[in-house]
Formats: C-alpha cells, sequence, structure tokens
C-alpha cells in the first residue's frame, strides 16, 4: 500500500508493508518536518506579483510548512497569496516583509480572507474545508485578561480606568466628552492660542452662554478708560452740579461778555445788524435777525415815493413766508396805502399812499 500526505502538515503516512527497510530514515523525515512546521519559513513574491500561491510540499521541506511565514519581494499593488492545498487546517504568524507599502491579502478557498497591511504581522488560521475554505484573523476576538502587558507595560482599554502618563493622543479628530475643570491641572497654563480666534482688537464679555466672546467694543474705546480712578458717572454728576458763590470777575478763563450787537455772532445762536438802507434817505434804516433754528426777521424804515422794491439786509435760504408794510401819515385824516407784491428770498415791492416813511417787516426762513 502506497504511502499519503492526507494530513495537515502533510508528512508521509506510509501504509501496511510500504518503505520496507528505510522506516527508520521516514520517522527522521517526518520528525524533521515536524520541527520545521514549528519554526520560521520565508517565501519570496515575484516583483509586483497581484497574485502567488504557497503550496506545502508532500513529505519535503518547505517554507510554508513553518508557524512564522516572512513573505518578501517588491510590489506596486496588493497581493493575493492562496495557501495550499485547501485541505489544510493550520495556524500561522504571517509577516508582511515586501516593500512598496501594499497590503497581503491571505486565502485559502472562496471562504473569507485577511489582508496583512506593509510593515505587519498577523496570527492566522485556514479552516481546511475545501473549495470554500476561509482564512481567519485568530486574535480578532482574543480576550487578553486584565493582567496583560504590552511592552511590559499595562493594555488600557476603553473600560478602564488606567492613568495615561506622558501619552500623545496625536489626531484632529479625537473627542474627550467628559473632561471637567478638576481634571486639568492647576498648574497647566494653557496658552489662549489654542482657543478658537476671536474677532480682534475687540474687549471681550462673557455671553448669554457664560462663554467668552467678543464685544463691539474696541480695543481703542476701551483705551479711553485708561487712568480713570473713580466712577465716571458720578464724576459726570459733580460736573453736571457744581455750584458758584462769588461774582463773574472771580472765574479765572472765563468768557468775554459781548458789549454790544455787532459781537454775536453764529456761535452764539443767531445773527443780528443794523445797517443804513443805501437806496433810500440817508436816515432809512433796517436790520436782520437769525435765530438758531432758522427763523429770520429782516425789517426796514425807509423814505420813498409812492412805490419802489425794498432788498432785504439779509436774504432768506429758504424762502420769505410773509411780508407786512405800513405808510407813515402825518396826520389821522392822511392818505396811506398797504400793498405789496413780487416777494422773493431778496426782496419785496411795494405800492403807497404817501411820498415819506414806510414800515416793512419780512419773515421767513
Amino acid at each position: 500500500m502506497a504511502s499519503t500526505f492526507d494530513n495537515n502538515l502533510r508528512l508521509r503516512e506510509m501504509g501496511t508493508g510500504d518503505e520496507s527497510g528505510t522506516w527508520g530514515a521516514r520517522t527522521n523525515e517526518n520528525l524533521e518536518l515536524i520541527g520545521e512546521a514549528l519554526g520560521f519559513g520565508t517565501e519570496a513574491i515575484t516583483t509586483n506579483a497581484d497574485t502567488h500561491t504557497t503550496t506545502i510540499a508532500d513529505g519535503a521541506t518547505d517554507p510554508g510548512r513553518a508557524m512564522y511565514l516572512k513573505y518578501t519581494g517588491a510590489l506596486d499593488s496588493a497581493c493575493t497569496i492562496t495557501l495550499a492545498p485547501d485541505t489544510i487546517s493550520k495556524l500561522w504568524f504571517i509577516e508582511n516583509a515586501t516593500s512598496g507599502s501594499q497590503n497581503i491579502i491571505i486565502k485559502q478557498g472562496s471562504g473569507s480572507t485577511v489582508t496583512i497591511p506593509a510593515s505587519s504581522t498577523k496570527l492566522v488560521y485556514s479552516d481546511g474545508a475545501g473549495s470554500g475554505a476561509a482564512m481567519v484573523d485568530a486574535l480578532d476576538k482574543i480576550d487578553l485578561g486584565t493582567n496583560a502587558k504590552l511592552d511590559n507595560s499595562g493594555i488600557a482599554s476603553a473600560a478602564s480606568t488606567t492613568t495615561l502618563t506622558n501619552k500623545s493622543i496625536d489626531s484632529d479628530n479625537n473627542t474627550i466628552t467628559n473632561i471637567v475643570n478638576a481634571d486639568i491641572k492647576s498648574t497647566a497654563a494653557i496658552d489662549f492660542s489654542k482657543m478658537a480666534d476671536l474677532t480682534a482688537s475687540r474687549a471681550l464679555v462673557s455671553d448669554s452662554n457664560g462663554d467668552v466672546s467678543a464685544s463691539a467694543v474696541t480695543s481703542t474705546e476701551l483705551g479711553y478708560l485708561d487712568g480713570v480712578t473713580s466712577a465716571i458717572q458720578t464724576q459726570l454728576n459733580t460736573k453736571g452740579t457744581s455750584s458758584f458763590s462769588g461774582s463773574y470777575t472771580d472765574l479765572s478763563n472765563k468768557p468775554t461778555i459781548p458789549t454790544n450787537n455787532n459781537q454775536l455772532s453764529n456761535g452764539a445762536g443767531y445773527l443780528t445788524s443794523s445797517t443804513l438802507a443805501s437806496s433810500y434817505s440817508s436816515t432809512s434804516l433796517s436790520g436782520y435777525i437769525r435765530f438758531a433754528n432758522g427763523f429770520q426777521m429782516c425789517w426796514a424804515r425807509i423814505s420813498t415815493t409812492y412805490t419802489g422794491t425794498w432788498t432785504f439786509p439779509l436774504s432768506f435760504p429758504n424762502a420769505c413766508i410773509g411780508v407786512s408794510k405800513h405808510d407813515e401819515r402825518t396826520g389821522s385824516t392822511s392818505n396811506g396805502e398797504n400793498y405789496v407784491y413780487s416777494i422773493s428770498t431778496s426782496s419785496v415791492s411795494f405800492v403807497s399812499g404817501v411820498i415819506g416813511y414806510k414800515t416793512l417787516i419780512a419773515v421767513g426762513y
């Protein structure tokens, strides 16, 4: 009966009466292959290959039999590696030592596969189920226990209360949701630059949520308070209610009080003037006054014949809204008429019943 190799390590299984006189050699051969299965093997992949097959040889040395199997070679894309035959159920440590930063994908049949990134090692096993055989990540559901260590240090889990000392969480997407004030060291001295930028050169206030935010007050406006030593409103109230007892001459920096109408100007709230009316007799006078609200009045006492035109001593900026004219009679029975016409912003025409003085008043704005 011929020898077979139908086992997971592809060792020779001698049939009855087979290998007469060589059993010692075959036994040693199998023992050596068992030792190989417990050791280290390396296999090169053809450069830039997309697929590769590792077949464990029957009864002969082969790197694919090793418990720790290292793949080398240069890749420019992911490479799918098939472990054959598909009836072997076996455990491997497989290392992706290829160059090119590409994954290797370990498969056996049409079942599940295991992907191993470049420069990484995974513990996998095959189920040996034939054409539908699958590869499984042996550490996918492993429970390391509470006393497990990594590089001689305890392993922190999501449910543990392990204290992390001098560790960096290096990602823009990390989220820690339960930090409270007590968790931050009192001497942490966190830079304000780590906070989100606010509007530049603005005074900071606490908003309705209790958060710091930029107000509408600029740093320039805030600087106006520099040097203030007491409540500003109190100082203003004191200035507004100060009283003075004494004579005007006792005041320092006192203003000059006008002594005649010619010294008054717009700054005092109105204009006033009295001038000779050049177009009439030398005894004729006219004048005007304009108030701060824009109201203006002009007047004149002039001596003319029966008709004339009075040019206002100061034109109205907007409109003359009315003129009153009166003849000065020489007696209670003398003639007199009070007609005016052609009123403009600069003059008015009139008709008189006498030769002599007339009094005119014009108002407008």
